[in-house]
């Protein structure tokens, strides 16, 4: 299994600490990470253009996990 990255393609640095959670967090972690930081985040910077890119990674992550069965799942249960 082939978990997608936690972080997207940056090139440079970024203006502030973003804090992806971890290939073993639970998935209702990345969706807490997605709803309560990701997206406030854009709405309060929306001329930023890397926050879009976390969000299109998280998204990733969601949907790849969506297609693991549960016995085969390495993460963390919700």
């Amino acid at each position: 299994m082939q978990h997608p990255d936690e972080s997207p393609e940056i090139v440079g640095t970024l203006p502030y600490l973003i804090h992806p959670p971890s290939r073993l967090a639970s998935t209702a972690r990345w969706m807490k990470f997605r709803d309560s930081t990701l997206r406030p985040l854009i709405a309060s910077r929306p001329a930023d253009p890397f926050l879009p890119r976390f969000l299109e990674q998280t998204e990733k992550i969601l949907a790849w996990r969506a297609t693991i069965a549960p016995e085969r799942r390495i993460w963390k249960a919700d």
